[in-house]
C-alpha cells in the first residue's frame, strides 16, 4: 500500500474469497463466511486498500448467487457471504471514513466505526466465537440520543441457509432479488453512563447507526 500510494497509484484487489480456487464446501457457502466477508473487507479499508473484487465463480461453492432460469422465470439462490457483502455496504456507503476506536471490545469480537458524509456514524460489532455470546457497550462521546440497531444471523457459522439481515433474507430463491420479510431493526436508547449496551449472540453481527445531532 505505501509503495502504491506513495506514486499516486490505487491498489486494488482483483480476485477474493473465502477458499481460492473453487472454495471448500462447510466454509465458502456457510455462514461464518458471511462473517468473514464484512470483517476482512473493513480489514482491507483499514490498510488502505482502493477497492475489492470478490469472486463468484458460477457453479463454484465460492459463488456469491447462483442464477437460474425455471419455468420460464429468472430465480436466484442467494449464498451466506453476500449479506456480508451487504452490512459492508450499509456500514460503508461511498465516501465513508473509518473512525479510530479505543478500547476491548472482548475476546472473539471485533468492531468497526465508519462516518458517513451525511454525518451518520455506524460501528458494526463482530462475534466470531462461535460458542460463546458476548455483551459490549459501545460509547461514542460526541453522539448521543436514541440508536439503530441491525443484526446480521443465522442458526448457526455453519448454516448454508436461513441468514437473515435486519430479519430479512432473500429466502431459500428468490425471483426479485430484494430482501423479503419484516425488518427488525430496533431503537436502543444509551445507558444512565452514555453507553450502548448490544448483546451479541455466538457467530453474529451487528450494526449500531447513529444519526448526527
Amino acid at each position: 500500500m505505501a509503495i502504491s500510494h506513495v506514486r499516486g497509484i490505487g491498489l486494488r484487489v482483483d480476485e477474493m474469497s473465502a477458499i481460492s480456487c473453487g472454495g471448500m464446501a462447510g466454509v465458502s457457502d456457510s455462514f461464518a463466511s458471511a462473517l468473514w466477508s464484512l470483517d476482512t473487507l473493513f480489514a482491507m479499508a483499514r490498510v488502505g486498500v482502493d477497492g475489492v473484487n470478490v469472486q463468484t465463480e458460477p457453479g463454484s461453492l465460492n459463488e456469491l448467487f447462483a442464477v437460474n432460469a425455471a419455468n420460464g422465470a429468472w430465480q436466484a439462490d442467494v449464498h451466506p457471504a453476500y449479506y456480508g457483502l451487504m452490512m459492508f455496504a450499509q456500514a460503508a456507503p461511498p465516501g465513508s471514513r473509518l473512525l479510530a476506536l479505543s478500547g476491548a471490545p472482548g475476546e472473539g469480537v471485533n468492531a468497526w466505526a465508519t462516518r458517513a458524509p451525511n454525518g451518520d456514524v455506524r460501528v458494526v460489532l463482530i462475534n466470531n466465537a462461535t460458542a460463546h455470546g458476548r455483551v459490549v457497550a459501545v460509547r461514542i462521546p460526541f453522539l448521543g440520543g436514541p440508536a439503530t440497531l441491525e443484526r446480521l444471523q443465522a442458526s448457526s457459522p455453519h448454516a448454508e441457509n436461513g441468514v437473515t439481515l435486519g430479519g430479512q433474507g432473500f429466502g431459500t430463491a428468490t425471483a426479485t432479488g430484494l430482501l423479503a420479510g419484516t425488518p427488525d431493526a430496533t431503537s436502543v436508547e444509551p445507558s444512565a453512563g452514555g453507553s450502548y449496551v448490544v448483546s451479541l449472540p455466538a457467530a453474529s453481527a451487528a450494526m449500531l447507526t447513529l444519526p448526527p445531532r
